[in-house]
């Protein structure tokens, strides 16, 4: 048999096409043989880990057609020969065709590639092991080998097709010159002089116990001798008790499946009983994929049924967990369901709410045993999780509001949940204030703030993307209403009035001023109101109760959405030396031209702070000029 195995290094093609890697692999391949990866080992539990997927699909596939078969038992070969200096890893899974060959071995992380060859760019190779993240396991036997040759047989079609590259000038692919005998993939490597130790029967082994022991088919050792042995324990990690199993074991099963370099962040082995039964290993990563918010990201979470492997597309998890990893083995599915009705599965229907009430149970346990290892999860994908607050009728969004956290007003690097918030609200506050943006350090400065520090009324600051979408699904925190303090209709003094009551004089005045403000600027402002927010600061835009906030409004003229930006309300500081500037200017001319001046200039600085658009730049260059000169 193992002669049989290596009769398949002698494979060649027939027409061999030479092609050129896509998406800058070259550079990719470069980086990671010469600095990427510190530990040169885990070539082998990558191929293996490959080769353990295509076991898994062809197992799949056979249940509804049998003819299928290879006549093999699906199972994984390690072969060593130290006079040819080459190591095989084959399989007797699905195999690949001469299109999957290009697809699956001429591209690397279709998504994303120059993203990450200027993320690691003039970084250490400490930090540039990120690669891992980007799914190119297969390329890491570049590391220790100067030449690679993929030799397989599709199930779907009856030749054998060849695949080889050196790692630097693209690669040849063509139909083999004689038939592979059975459905299955060969990856024969060609050793590095120097990388010699790969040969070695007893290094290979340990590689092999120590990466790969969990794997469920067999793995088979054979060395220059035709020896062979079974070297893995076949055990099926996820339904063996925690007990059993070590932190090291754990960890490395988290690297089988997710293809990621790091430690995982938190795990979750759990074995459901009840209405439904099942198994679970889920794992948190520790750091955030590249492509984390790319459109065509799929699920990673595998369901098997009864230890056969079934789908790793099956929406087991919501979109807003897509980070998660890890596998889902059910005992009430039968086997020969389709991947087409799996979506609609009422079992799998009942795993997926489980699994969510889990996990967030999981979170909020966390969130109180480490508060800072927890803002470390948080602040790689609290931005993925809100966006599940933007499904209205999400079931579980109350437990997931319990597990968010957000900056604000009074904290600097520290984030706080809603129940914290609540707690630290000042006396006569009944709503959970909130403000949106694009930047957090401008956020911190933004002039709306300034009446509710003056106050000590805390405000939360929401800096993501998503923020602008959820607040308008999420209304209220268990009772307590959430305000944007970008409405218009916010009267702090009915919190904390700092201020005697005004005379009756003073009233009048600062409503001739308000209707000034409104004359001149006319339609370019819906309403003009007096502010209780702002302290040093002359006006700021405002919207009103039911209409989207400003940044939202952006965002979709910016999407072609909307066609234009609508008229919003200037909240005015009548306390501030410009107005009472204003003031004096209008009682001596009530039709000052320098007093309109003024007014627009303070409109413009207020559209200025939110990010909208000046009506008139060159209007407003000509006012600023005018006012440096000093009218």
């Amino acid at each position: 048999m193992a002669a049989l195995y290596r009769a398949h290094i002698n494979i060649m093609s027939l027409i061999m096409k030479q092609q050129k890697f896509d998406a800058n692999i070259d550079k990719v391949l470069n980086l990671m043989i010469n600095s990427i990866y510190t530990n040169r080992d885990i070539f082998l539990r990558e191929l293996i880990s490959n080769a353990s997927d295509a076991c898994d699909k062809l197992r799949y596939l056979q249940i509804e057609n049998p003819a299928l078969a290879s006549g093999l038992e699906l199972g994984i070969k390690v072969l060593i020969d130290k006079t040819a200096g080459t190591l095989i890893i084959s399989d007797s899974g699905i195999g690949m065709n001469e299109a999957e060959m290009v697809a699956n071995l001429g591209t690397i992380a279709s998504s994303g590639t120059q993203k990450f060859l200027e993320s690691v760019s003039g970084q250490n190779s400490q930090m540039m092991n990120l690669i891992g993240q980007f799914g190119v396991g297969f390329y890491s036997a570049f590391i220790v080998a100067s030449n690679v040759r993929v030799v397989s047989r599709s199930g779907s079609d009856d030749k054998t097709y060849v695949w080889e590259s050196d790692g630097v000038s693209g690669y040849k692919v063509g139909e083999a010159d004689k038939q592979r005998d059975y459905v299955g993939t060969d990856v024969i490597l060609t050793i590095k002089p120097e990388d010699s130790e790969y040969l070695d029967k007893y290094r290979i082994k340990h590689i092999i116990t120590s990466y790969s022991d969990h794997i469920s088919f067999p793995i088979e050792l054979c060395d220059d001798e035709n020896t062979t042995e079974i070297v893995n324990s076949r055990s099926a990690l996820w339904v063996r008790p925690k007990s059993e199993i070590s932190d090291e074991a754990y960890k490395e099963f988290y690297h089988h499946i997710s293809h990621m370099p790091d430690d995982f962040w938190h795990k979750i082995h759990y074995q459901a009983e009840g209405n439904v039964n099942y198994s679970s290993l889920l794992y948190i990563p520790s750091m955030k994929p590249f492509d984390l918010f790319h459109p065509d990201r799929k699920m990673s979470i595998k369901l098997y049924i009864k230890r056969v492997f079934i789908t790793e597309d099956s929406a087991l998890l919501p979109q807003y967990m897509r980070f998660i990893r890890g596998i889902v083995d059910s005992e009430d599915l039968p086997l020969n369901i389709s991947r087409e009705t799996i979506q609609n599965n009422a079992v799998l229907n009942k795993i997926r709410k489980s699994l969510v009430k889990k996990i967030l149970s999981e979170l909020k346990a966390r969130t109180k045993a480490d508060k800072p290892e927890y803002l470390k999860f948080w602040k790689s994908f609290g931005e993925v999780m809100k966006e599940g607050l933007c499904e209205g009728a999400l079931e579980e969004k109350e437990e997931l509001l319990d597990v968010c956290r957000f900056y604000t007003s009074q904290s600097e690097d520290d984030m706080v949940s809603f129940e914290e918030y609540i707690e630290r609200m000042v006396e006569g506050q009944s709503q959970i204030f909130f403000l949106t943006g694009e930047d957090l350090s401008k956020l911190r400065t933004h002039p709306r703030l300034e009446g509710f520090k003056k106050r000590g009324v805390e405000v939360l600051l929401l800096c993501d993307h998503v923020d602008d979408f959820w607040v308008n699904a999420v209304s209220q925190f268990k009772n307590t209403e959430l305000k944007n303090i970008s409405h218009h209709d916010i009267d702090l003094n009915a919190i904390k009035n700092l201020e005697e009551a005004k005379q009756e004089q003073e009233k009048e005045n600062e409503a001739d001023i308000i209707d000034f403000v409104k004359q001149t600027l006319g339609d370019a402002v819906k309403e003009v109101k007096s502010s209780g927010k702002l302290v040093d600061t002359a006006a700021c835009l405002a919207f009103s109760a039911g209409n989207m906030s400003i940044r939202m409004e952006k965002i979709l003229v910016e999407q072609k959405q909307l066609k234009g930006y609508s008229s919003k309300i200037l909240e005015v500081n009548l306390d501030h030396p410009i107005l009472h500037k204003i003031s004096a200017l209008v009682e001596q001319d009530s039709a000052s031209e320098k007093a309109q001046d003024l007014v627009w200039l303070i409109f413009d600085q207020a559209c200025i702070l939110d990010g909208d658009n000046i009506k008139d730049p060159n209007a407003f260059c000509k006012r600023l000029n005018k006012l440096a000169s000093g009218f």
